[in-house]
């Protein structure tokens, strides 16, 4: 039986190309991987038939070789020339700018392969070279990414049944939801796709946020090494979970473009930690719906140390912190009870 190895961030993968059963060698497993508990670490076993796919909804794709063979083209749907930084706008070809914040999709893309080195990766830009990001374009990459009709533009050969949004509009009433942005997020629902998004890193409720809250989307607050919400992350009802995203004293390992790595922070490394997961769990169960998996992730996550995400109760950040194999086990014996204790 014929197996591949891949490495990322002192991770070791071992993907077996028959049945896709997959191992871990725990030397040097990030703080923020272990504090999730990938499978198998924790017993678990996984195996899948056909991948996963997951839409990164980002800065677009790099060339990074720790993801060969499983990144793929998707849109560029920046329409402005000059953010694009291409010159064209809107193209076939959803490369990231050099320079800037060209290297955050391919951070984003590579904390989704930490989780499940089988899914496929599909870029769809949204994001321009000064990191900015225009409602008619994420609306637009949004609903591509499912699988939906986009005027103009050639409809998406791999439909995410997962999509990670890591970013935030920059204009908008910052009280809620953009309409326009909830008809879309509604719209993906009704196709069975999963919207994971960053809460974001203000310090504010999420809700305030769009796409962070809108109504149905699984939002990410960011957690630290200790398992408490990290100082930045935002907060409140909108969260649905959390996921380590760092701090200035402990940083997550990302991917780099073109190869290598770095440490950042942020809910935007938190979220395709979920991202990640609610993939296993539609391999697993393919037939479970966005509020499935949603529900799955909030029932099987873990209690925060010291019961909750911060010394301000108001200050919440959903149901706790994303337990990857608690999931795939509750997955698995699906439609069956899942209270969390029965999954540790």
């Amino acid at each position: 039986m014929k197996s591949k190895g891949v490495w990322w961030a002192g991770l070791t993968v071992t993907v077996s190309a028959a049945l896709g059963l997959w191992g871990i060698n725990q030397a040097e497993v990030p703080w923020n991987l272990n504090s999730v508990h990938l499978p198998p670490a924790s017993g678990v076993t996984f195996a899948a038939a056909h991948p996963v796919t997951v839409a990164i909804l980002d800065t677009g794709m790099s060339e990074q070789p720790l993801l060969d063979g499983v990144q793929r083209y998707g849109y560029d749907f920046v329409s402005s020339p000059h953010n694009a930084g291409d010159g064209t706008g809107r193209d076939p070809t959803p490369l990231a700018s050099r320079g800037g914040v060209g290297y955050h999709g391919t951070a984003v893309a590579g904390v989704v392969h930490s989780v499940n080195p089988q899914a496929r990766l599909v870029h769809v830009r949204v994001i321009g070279r000064v990191n900015t990001v225009s409602l008619r374009d994420a609306v637009d990459g949004l609903r591509w990414a499912a699988g939906l009709d986009v005027p103009g533009v050639p409809r998406n050969p791999f439909p995410a049944r997962v999509i990670n949004a890591s970013f935030s509009l920059n204009r908008g009433p910052h009280a809620g939801c953009v309409p326009a942005m909830q008809r879309a997020v509604d719209e993906v629902l009704a196709r069975g796709t999963v919207v994971v998004t960053s809460a974001g890193n203000r310090g504010v409720p999420a809700s305030r946020n769009t796409p962070a809250g809108c109504r149905g989307v699984l939002t990410v607050a960011a957690t630290d090494d200790r398992g408490r919400r990290a100082p930045y992350s935002n907060w409140g009802k909108a969260v649905a979970l959390a996921a380590p995203g760092g701090t200035s004293q402990e940083r997550v390992d990302v991917l780099r473009p073109r190869g290598g790595e770095t440490e950042l922070t942020g809910t935007s490394f938190a979220a395709p930690l979920v991202a990640g997961a609610a993939s296993l769990l539609l391999a697993e169960r393919p037939t479970l719906s966005p509020a499935d998996v949603t529900r799955l992730l909030e029932q099987t996550a873990q209690p925060f140390a010291g019961g909750q995400c911060d010394r301000i109760k108001a200050r919440s950040c959903g149901a706790g912190v994303l337990d990857v194999s608690a999931a795939v086990r509750a997955a698995g014996a699906w439609p069956g009870a899942i209270a969390s204790a029965t999954w540790r």
